[in-house]
């Protein structure tokens, strides 16, 4: 087998499994993976634009606005004004924040649960290695935008 075409089939596989396993997890909560994703980069990020969120995963804009629709029917995000008019920040809300804690503490147990058996030097390692890969990707998607 191609060794290119290898780590391609493998690490497609492997994001969809954990994806999966996220959502077994999220279920109870009324969330799924791409819900979660939405949470996360809010939460990293201490409160953001939909703009903002969209680049950051790389998904459309639309796509964007539906998930922060459910999770605002959900009572989870909610909107604070900003300076420009035209844009609203958001902010996960406090059940938002109690909901982001308990869901990234069960993701949290469930990954050291994954990786626990392997040796941490190679755990570091793969994540340099998928941090390098990342950062070439966003390096050959922001020159294809110029």
């Amino acid at each position: 087998m191609n060794s290119q075409l290898g780590f391609r089939a493998s690490l497609m596989r492997c994001a969809r499994m954990f994806s999966d396993e996220v959502n077994t997890i999220l279920l109870p909560y009324q969330l799924n993976y791409s819900l979660w994703q939405v949470m996360f980069v809010i939460q990293e990020k201490q409160g953001c634009t939909s703009i903002e969120i969209a680049e950051y995963l790389n998904v459309s804009k639309p796509s964007i606005a539906k998930r922060t629709r459910i999770l605002a029917q959900l009572n989870v995000v909610s909107q604070v004004q900003t300076d420009d008019k035209r844009q609203k920040k958001l902010v996960l809300s406090a059940a938002g924040q109690k909901l982001y804690q308990q869901c990234a503490a069960e993701i949290g147990q469930f990954e050291q649960q994954l990786i626990q058996p392997f040796n941490p030097q190679e755990i570091l390692k793969s994540t340099a290695l998928l941090n390098e890969i990342s950062a070439a990707l966003e390096t050959r998607t922001a020159g294809k935008k110029q």
